[in-house]
C-alpha cells in the first residue's frame, strides 16, 4: 500500500515506482466534472432557486442535478473498474486518457447547453438537427456558431484546462480518500434526492432540468413529439373545417372603378407584428410601412402556420397549412405539385415572377418555386448590386448571402418593364432581416442589444425598400390598378420567452405577423381584428381579383362569409409543439413533454399568465378544441396527398380564363370548315378555318393544308372541378361528288387544355366512317362527333372529394 500520493497520474498500477490507489486521475477527473456541472447547472436554475424557499430550493436543485451526478458517477466507476481491470500500464493509461476526454465533451457539451436553452428553449435533439440539415439549414444552427467568439472560445478551454489541470493536481497532490469521497457522498445523495422527486413540478420548466446528453440520446429514433401531438385526436374529422369559432363578417370592398390588374406580394423576412409600426411596433423603423395603411386595410391578428422560412412558401402560395411533420410535405412528397397563387394567376394572364434578396438554394426554397408556377425566379445572384452583397458561409449553411434589398426592386421594377402593358404578379422576400443580421449603411442605435440593433437597421432598409416600390407604381400611374399584400414571413424573437430568432416556438413574437392589403381604390385605412392565416393571402387575393379559388386550398378569402375566427400553427422541432389562436384564446401544447400552455390575449398579449394552471375547465376544453384540429389537419392532408400520382399543375380546367387552344387546317368546297367546340357537353364555341385552301378545282398538297393552319383561342368560363372530356363536332361536310376534287374536311393537329396537349392519336369518333387519322393529323371527312378524353388529375379529384 502507499501513502496516498503519486508522482505518475498515468502509471497507477502494480510495479509503478510510486504505487498508489489506482485511478485517482480518474476521481479527481470526476469530481471536477461534477462540480463543474452543478455549477453550470445551478446558473440555469438561478431565477426559480432565488425564488424557492430553502426546503423547495434544495428538492428543486436536486430534480436539476441528478441526471448531471448519475452521469458522472457512472463516468467514475466504469472507468474506475476498467482501469482495475485491464492488464498492462499502457492500457490502464488509454483508460485514463479516454475517461479524461470524456469529461471533457460532457462538460463542453454542458456548457454548450447554456447557449442552446437560451436559444433554442431546450437542449440539442435529433429533431434539431434535422431541420438543420447540414446543407439547408435555418438560422439556429448558424445563430450558434456566430456565438462562438473569442471569449467562448476562451471560457471553454479555460473550462478543459481546469478540469484536465486540476484532476492531475489533485491526483498528484491531495489523496483522495477524504475530501473525494465526501464529494462522491453528495453527488450520490443529491441523484437519489433527485429521483425522488420524479415529475414534480418545482417552479422550473424541464428544459432546464434535463442533462443535455441524456436529452440528446433519449431524442435518438423518437418522433419529436408528434406521437404526443397525435394522441390528442381521439376521433377521426367530421368535418374539413377548423373547430374555431365562426367570424364575424368583414364587408368586401366595393368594385373598383379601375379593374385590378397587377398583384404585389411583399413579404418582410422574419418580422412578427411587435416590431412593425402600425402593429405596436416601438422603434421608428418601418414608417413606410405604417404610412401605406392609410391606403390599406390591416389585420391586427395575422399568423404564420409554421416560424420557418420554407414552411412559408407553402403556406402563402400553396394555400394551406404544411404537413404536421418535421420535415416541408413538398420534401418528403417530391412528386406533389400544388396548385398555387402563381398558377391560378397565370391561367389568367398575369406574368409571373418571385424575387428574393437572399439565395433561393436556402432551405432549398428554389425546389419548389421552380415548379411553383412562375414564369420567373430570382435571386441575388441575377443582379449587382450597387450598395452591397453582405457574405455570410457557416458550417452548417453556404447559402446565406444577401444583397441590400434596396437592389432587389430594381430588379423587379426592370421586370416589369420588359412588358409594360402585360399585368403582373410579382412577388418579393426581403433578406436582411433574416440571421446573422445585415444592418446596412450607416447603422443607427436604437438599443443597447447589438444583434437586435442589427436587426432592427436591417428592418429599416426593408420599410426603404417597400417605399421605393409603391413609390414606383405612384410614378408609373398604376397604383390604382395594383393590389399589393404586404405581411411578415414569419416572426422573430429576441428573449421574450427565453428563446431567439423564430423556429423555436409558438409564442407571439414567432408566429404573430403583419399583414395588410395596400389599394386605393379599395382601401382607407381600415382595420380588422378577426383572426386570419398566411394561408388566407391566396384565396383573399383570388376573391379581390373576381377569380375562383383553387379546391386545394385551405384558407379562406378574408372576405368569406363562412370563414373561422382561428388559426393553426405549430412548430416540431422543439418537442414538437403546436398550437392555435381562437379569438381571444391562444393554446400551445408541447407533445413531447405534455405541458400545456392557455393565455387569454386580450387581457394578457405578452403571454405571462398560463390559465392551463388555475382553470381546469378552460384547459379540458382547449385540449378538445386542439384535438379537433389536429384531426381536420391530418385529414386535410391525408386527402390532399393521395392525389399526388400526376405531378401536373391541378384544377386548371375550371380557372376563369382558362382556354381551349385548336390548331387547325382543312379543304374548302363550297366553305370553310367549321366546327362546334363542347366541354363536358356544354357550349365552349364554334371555329372556322377560313384559310383552308380551296379544292373545288384541284386536289390540295399536304404543304397547302400545313400552310393553312390556324389557332383558336376559345375561353372557358364556369367548367366543373374535373372536366372530363372535349368534343369537336365536324358541322359543314360538302362533297362535290364521286370524280371531283371537291371536298370540305377538318384537318386537326392539335388541341390543348390545362397544361396538356392532345394529339390525333387521343381523339376518338362516335360513329364509323366519321373521320380518322391521316399522318400527323385527326382529319373529319363526314359530318359528325369525335372526343378527346381529357387527363385526369388526381389531385383534383383529391380536392373535389374532400369537400364538405
Amino acid at each position: 500500500m502507499n501513502n496516498g500520493t503519486s508522482h505518475d497520474w498515468l502509471d497507477t498500477g502494480p510495479g509503478s515506482e510510486a504505487p498508489r490507489p489506482r485511478g485517482s486521475f480518474i476521481v479527481w477527473c470526476g469530481v471536477l466534472l461534477g462540480l463543474g456541472l452543478a455549477a453550470i447547472r445551478l446558473s440555469l436554475l438561478a431565477e426559480p432557486l432565488g425564488a424557492a424557499r430553502a426546503g423547495a430550493a434544495l428538492r428543486l436543485a436536486a430534480q436539476g442535478l441528478w441526471q448531471d451526478w448519475a452521469i458522472t458517477l457512472g463516468l467514475i466507476f466504469v472507468g474506475v473498474a476498467l482501469h482495475r481491470s485491464v492488464p498492462g500500464v499502457r492500457a490502464r493509461r488509454g483508460v485514463t486518457a479516454l475517461v479524461g476526454m470524456i469529461a471533457v465533451l460532457i462538460l463542453l457539451w454542458g456548457l454548450a447547453n447554456i447557449v442552446a436553452l437560451r436559444m433554442l428553449g431546450e437542449p440539442l435533439t435529433t429533431a434539431w438537427l434535422a431541420y438543420s440539415d447540414l446543407g439547408h439549414s435555418d438560422s439556429v444552427f448558424d445563430w450558434l456558431r456566430g456565438l462562438l467568439s473569442p471569449t467562448v472560445i476562451a471560457l471553454g478551454g479555460g473550462a478543459i484546462v481546469a478540469l484536465i489541470g486540476g484532476a492531475l493536481a489533485l491526483a498528484r497532490w491531495v489523496p483522495r480518500g477524504g475530501i473525494a469521497t465526501l464529494v462522491l457522498m453528495v453527488f450520490a445523495l443529491g441523484t437519489v434526492t433527485g429521483v425522488a422527486q420524479g415529475e414534480a413540478r418545482l417552479g422550473a420548466p424541464k428544459s432546464r432540468l434535463l442533462n443535455p446528453v441524456v436529452a440528446f440520446v433519449g431524442s435518438i429514433g423518437r418522433d419529436g413529439g408528434l406521437s404526443g401531438v397525435e394522441a390528442l385526436s381521439q376521433a377521426p374529422a367530421a368535418s374539413l373545417e377548423m373547430p374555431f369559432a365562426p367570424a364575424a363578417p368583414l364587408a368586401r370592398p366595393p368594385e373598383p372603378a379601375k379593374p385590378l390588374r397587377n398583384v404585389i406580394l411583399f413579404a418582410f423576412e422574419s418580422t412578427p407584428a411587435r416590431q412593425a409600426q402600425g402593429w405596436g411596433g416601438t422603434q421608428p423603423v418601418t414608417p413606410n410601412l405604417q404610412a401605406a395603411l392609410a391606403r390599406g386595410h390591416a389585420f391586427d391578428n395575422a399568423y404564420a402556420h409554421v416560424p420557418a422560412s420554407n414552411f412559408y412558401l407553402v403556406s402563402v402560395f400553396g394555400g394551406l397549412i404544411p404537413e404536421l411533420s418535421t420535415v416541408l410535405m413538398t420534401t418528403s412528397n417530391p412528386e406533389l405539385r400544388l396548385h398555387t397563387l402563381a398558377d391560378v394567376l397565370g391561367e389568367a394572364g398575369l406574368r409571373t415572377a418571385f424575387f428574393n434578396s437572399s439565395d433561393n438554394r436556402f432551405q432549398n426554397a428554389e425546389a419548389f418555386l421552380n415548379q411553383g408556377g412562375f414564369d420567373h425566379v430570382a435571386d441575388y445572384r441575377d443582379w449587382s448590386c450597387a450598395q452591397g452583397v453582405y457574405e455570410f458561409e457557416s458550417v452548417t449553411d453556404k447559402f446565406l448571402n444577401t444583397s441590400n434589398d434596396l437592389c432587389s426592386i430594381d430588379a423587379i421594377t426592370a421586370w416589369v418593364e420588359e412588358a409594360p402593358g402585360q399585368p403582373f404578379f410579382a412577388a418579393f422576400r426581403t433578406g436582411m432581416t433574416h440571421y446573422p443580421y445585415f444592418p446596412g449603411e450607416a447603422p443607427q442605435a436604437y438599443v443597447e442589444d447589438p444583434e437586435y440593433n442589427a436587426y432592427l437597421n436591417a428592418l429599416r432598409v426593408g420599410d426603404e425598400a417597400f417605399g421605393k416600390l409603391l413609390d414606383w407604381l405612384d410614378a408609373k400611374g398604376i397604383a390604382d390598378e395594383t393590389l399589393v399584400v404586404v405581411l411578415g414571413d414569419h416572426g422573430e424573437a429576441f428573449g421574450e420567452h427565453g428563446t431567439r430568432v423564430h423556429a423555436s416556438a409558438i409564442y407571439e413574437e414567432n408566429v404573430h405577423v403583419p399583414m395588410a392589403l395596400i389599394n386605393p381604390q379599395l382601401f382607407s385605412g381600415t382595420r380588422s381584428a378577426g383572426v386570419v392565416g398566411v394561408n388566407d393571402i391566396a384565396p383573399t387575393v383570388a376573391d379581390l381579383l373576381g377569380l375562383a379559388p383553387s379546391p386545394s386550398w385551405q384558407g379562406r378569402s378574408a372576405f368569406a362569409e363562412d370563414r373561422r375566427d382561428g388559426a393553426l400553427f405549430f412548430a416540431p422541432w422543439n418537442g414538437f409543439q403546436i398550437g392555435f389562436r381562437d379569438g381571444p384564446r391562444k393554446f400551445i401544447f408541447n407533445g413531447n413533454s405534455g405541458d400545456a400552455q392557455l393565455y387569454d390575449l386580450a387581457s394578457d398579449p405578452e403571454e405571462r399568465v398560463n390559465l392551463a394552471e388555475t382553470d381546469p375547465a378552460a384547459l379540458a376544453e382547449a385540449r378538445r378544441v386542439m384535438g379537433q384540429a389536429i384531426a381536420v389537419q391530418n385529414a386535410y392532408t391525408d386527402r390532399l396527398l393521395r392525389g399526388v400520382e400526376l405531378p401536373q399543375a391541378a384544377f386548371s380546367a375550371r380557372r376563369p380564363g382558362t382556354e381551349i387552344v385548336i390548331e387547325a387546317s382543312g379543304t374548302r368546297f363550297l366553305a370553310p370548315p367549321r366546327a362546334w367546340i363542347t366541354l363536358d357537353g356544354e357550349n365552349v364555341g364554334v371555329i372556322e378555318v377560313t384559310s383552308a385552301p380551296s379544292n373545288a378545282e384541284r386536289a390540295v398538297t399536304r404543304a397547302e393544308i400545313d400552310a393553312g393552319l390556324m389557332t383558336f383561342r376559345l375561353p372557358v368560363e364556369g367548367a366543373g372541378l374535373c372536366p372530363r372530356e372535349i368534343g369537336v363536332w365536324f358541322l359543314n361536310d360538302a362533297w362535290a361528288g364521286e370524280g371531283k376534287t371537291g371536298d370540305t374536311d377538318l384537318y386537326i393537329r392539335s388541341l390543348s387544355f390545362a397544361g396538356e396537349t392532345y394529339y390525333f392519336n387521343r381523339f376518338q369518333a362516335l360513329e364509323p366512317h366519321v373521320a380518322g387519322s391521316s399522318g400527323s393529323y385527326f382529319r373529319f371527312y363526314r359530318t359528325g362527333e369525335a372526343r378527346v378524353s381529357l387527363a385526369l388529375d388526381k389531385a383534383c379529384v383529391s380536392a373535389e372529394l374532400a369537400r364538405p
